[in-house]
């Protein structure tokens, strides 16, 4: 089976600049769609008309929540997604294709990355410096902007779910599709001693060695490496740089991991 993988595509930012996809060279049998796509509930129709009858798997990240409130653009993916041949959301959802489990959520981070000790140094901070706490917001609660305390209630839903999940025997491999880094083997060296790494990535890799292959995005470099004997990847687009080149260039556009069937 191949997977073609894609995160942080940040069409809000690049319009419709071409992403370079070119799908008679990745020749995809799944598209995973690791977050961070677009703002709002528009990566449905997107995807559709840019992976025509290929099935695609969509976890969104926190970029498709700004300027929206995010239980609504939650709402509206789903929606759209019920009503598409093509397209899966997957929050907290398991979907089986061709003899492989594949579970997704966002995964909003614990704050623990460096200890509980500092988890409240690292939600001020985080409250203080991201745009998730300034352009994110709750229709279900008056319109209020997003808190940490928010997303770390988040993702203690989100984790409960995938240990549930995992623990439950299945008969082939698994993949887990997650917008958030489960990891801190996803910290660039420079990023390792940053509090608000702590807004990026989680320390599961306990729960990441239940898989068999981990994608993820949100970090804006590419990684591959290796939790026991589950495989980490991530392949973000990121921003344009000033001469329009992305953000990341070991972005590969048809990066494709063949995955066996057991």
């Amino acid at each position: 089976m191949r997977l073609l993988i894609l995160s942080d595509l940040h069409r809000e930012v690049w319009g419709d600049t071409p992403v370079g996809i070119d799908l008679a060279v990745s020749r995809p049998d799944v598209v995973i769609l690791a977050g961070d796509i677009d703002n709002g509930a528009s990566c449905v129709q997107w995807a559709e008309r840019t992976f025509p009858g290929i099935p695609t798997l969509y976890v969104s990240g926190n970029h498709e929540g700004y300027r929206h409130p995010i239980d609504e653009v939650e709402r509206r993916i789903a929606e759209a997604c019920a009503t598409s041949s093509t397209v899966e959301y997957l929050q907290q959802r398991e979907v089986l294709i061709g003899g492989v489990r594949f579970l997704g959520c966002t995964l909003w981070t614990d704050f623990e990355l460096f200890g509980e000790d500092r988890r409240h140094e690292a939600m001020m901070a985080s409250l203080r410096a991201l745009n998730d706490y300034r352009l994110i917001r709750l229709a279900n609660q008056g319109n209020r902007t997003l808190h940490p305390a928010d997303t770390a209630e988040w993702h203690d839903r989100h984790a409960f779910w995938l240990r549930e999940r995992l623990a439950t025997p299945f008969d082939g491999p698994t993949v887990v599709i997650t917008h958030m880094a489960p990891s801190l083997g996803s910290v660039a060296p420079r990023y390792r001693d940053d509090v608000l790494s702590c807004a990026f990535a989680s320390g599961l890799e306990d729960l990441v060695s239940e898989a068999d292959l981990w994608i993820h995005g949100h970090m804006h470099g590419s990684f591959d490496y290796s939790v026991g004997p589950c495989r980490v990847v991530c392949n973000p687009r990121g921003y344009p740089g000033r001469t329009m080149q992305a953000e990341n260039t070991r972005f590969d556009p048809n990066y494709v991991i063949q995955m066996g069937t057991r």
